[in-house]
């Protein structure tokens, strides 16, 4: 069989046309149906041949990609384009981005530590790359290496994926969808989220960013290490180190504890020598501290919360017994409010600068040692607010600056525990309290604390009926107290020196 292209076949309908000229020309003599015949020949050679020329020209057109427009290249109702429709500019975006159009980068993570391994293992201590490379991949084997070694009794841990860049402002307003999860199942972690790893019962934290966290660890501890901003919202969280801090931050721009509405929470580190980890909770950065919820501590060892940096307390109920201060910080302490119990050891709050109280009610306890006290501020004390009860061997007075009333009273030798100290004006009560240890020094600023106002002064004593808590009674009936003496308010901080 013989092939001929469309040109080919075009040109034969021409050659007939020409035939048919050459023999008309012949036909003269033939006679007049001769040719008539012949000039229909010819004009079904001419339409033969205008429409193969029609059927090239379609063809040519058809292969040159210039298609008829259609109507369904954008929906104007809309503004979105078909999801078959694609344009030149979508496909040099896909050509620059070199990366899989499937895959989720922001897909969340699930991983789970077997808790086989020792509590003494930490996670990897890597701050954020500016690359955005992967530091969390799987779990670490030696927290000082930069190698990072999936745990042999962790086989189904997920490898994680790199984080994607956390700017300051997406830090400070962080949607719910963003908050990573880590459950805490005593002796192992469940986690959920980048910027985590695990190992036993040991928990590192190295991207910036908002974490929930619930459940208990018996043995453990929560690690932080990171060049940006952390949350911390503990919901319901119970952790014991029986080497070091139940919280280290080791590096952070800044540590938020959020304490979740409702919940009960707990650190307590161990009485092992542990000089790196200083506190129950630890800082090496500013750590402040909000919410509505309930954070016990109990430090065995030093501090129950101490910070290189500066401590800030927002709200939540702060219940802490410490072998140390209760609050300590190198820069400044702030309370704006919640309430906040320190029995230490050692000084109720101490700083190496200065300390403001300016709001919230705060009952600090200090120890009985001589140097020791209720308040120690080397760079200086202000009250400017709320309700402030301290009791120790020493305080320091607020500055006459402060924005509210307040009066010590030291005794010239000291009350044994458990003695109360109430003073009032009149038949009124202005405050009645003790302290589990000996005492010598007692301040105190709230309302009800007027300047030029007579206050008398009992020790000892019982108060019948009424409610006791934190060692500060309220309410009921006072009896059997010795009358110390009258004294009278001079100023905005006012001193008695009581024989």
């Amino acid at each position: 069989m013989i092939h001929h292209k469309a040109e080919d076949v075009a040109c034969v309908p021409g050659l007939a046309v020409f035939a048919a000229a050459r023999l008309m020309n012949r036909a003269e003599k033939w006679g007049t149906n001769m040719k008539r015949m012949l000039a229909l020949l010819a004009a079904c050679a001419m339409l033969c041949t205008l429409a193969a020329c029609g059927q090239q020209k379609e063809g040519s057109a058809a292969g040159s990609g210039n298609a008829a427009p259609t109507d369904s290249v954008q929906d104007s109702a809309t503004g979105s384009k078909p999801a078959d429709s694609t344009t030149p500019e979508d496909s040099s975006k896909a050509e620059e981005s070199g990366s899989d159009s499937r895959k989720d980068p922001d897909a969340p993570e699930h991983s789970e530590s077997s808790g086989t391994d020792s509590a003494g293992q930490s996670p990897e201590h890597n701050g954020d790359t500016p690359s955005g490379s992967d530091t969390e991949n799987s779990q670490p084997d030696n927290p000082s290496s930069g190698e990072q070694k999936p745990a042999a009794s962790t086989p189904t841990q997920q490898e994680q994926q790199s984080p994607t860049a956390t700017t300051a402002a997406q830090e400070d307003s962080t949607p719910a969808s963003d908050v990573k999860t880590i459950a805490l199942l005593g002796d192992s972690v469940r986690f959920e989220g980048k910027g985590i790893a695990a190992r036993g019962s040991k928990v590192g934290i190295t991207k910036g960013g908002t974490y929930r966290i619930s459940g208990s660890l018996s043995d453990g501890q929560i690690e932080i290490n990171t060049e940006k901003k952390v949350v911390l919202q503990l919901d319901g969280v119970s952790i014991k180190n029986s080497a070091g801090s139940a919280i280290n931050v080791i590096n952070a721009k800044r540590v938020n504890v959020e304490l979740m509405p409702g919940t009960v929470n707990s650190l307590e580190d161990g009485s092992i020598q542990h000089d790196v980890d200083k506190g129950a909770l630890f800082s090496n950065d500013t750590l402040e501290i909000g919410g509505s919820g309930t954070l016990n501590i109990r430090s065995n060892y030093a501090h129950g919360i101490a910070s290189d940096d500066d401590i800030i307390v927002n709200g939540g109920r702060l219940h802490i017994v410490s072998t140390k201060s209760g609050l300590f910080a190198n820069d400044d302490i702030t309370i704006n409010g919640g309430t906040l119990y320190c029995d230490a050891g050692t000084n109720g709050i101490k700083c190496k600068n200065t300390i403001s109280i300016n709001g919230g009610t705060s009952v600090l306890m200090g120890g009985t040692r001589e140097e020791k006290g209720a308040v120690i501020a080397v760079g200086g004390f202000t009250i400017n607010g709320g309700t402030l009860y301290a009791v120790g061997n020493t305080c320091t007075l607020p500055l006459a600056s402060s924005g509210q009333n307040a009066v010590a009273v030291t005794f010239a030798s000291a009350l044994s525990a458990n003695m109360l100290t109430r003073i009032a004006s009149g038949s009124s009560p202005l405050f009645t309290l003790s302290s589990p240890r000996a005492y010598k020094t007692v301040l105190y600023s709230g309302s009800g604390l007027r300047e030029g106002a007579s206050y008398t002064v009992s020790t000892g004593g019982m108060v019948s009926g009424g409610s006791t808590a934190d060692y500060v009674t309220t309410g009921g009936t006072y009896s059997g107290g010795t009358d110390r003496g009258t004294y009278k308010t001079t100023g905005r901080v006012s001193s008695f020196s009581v024989s």
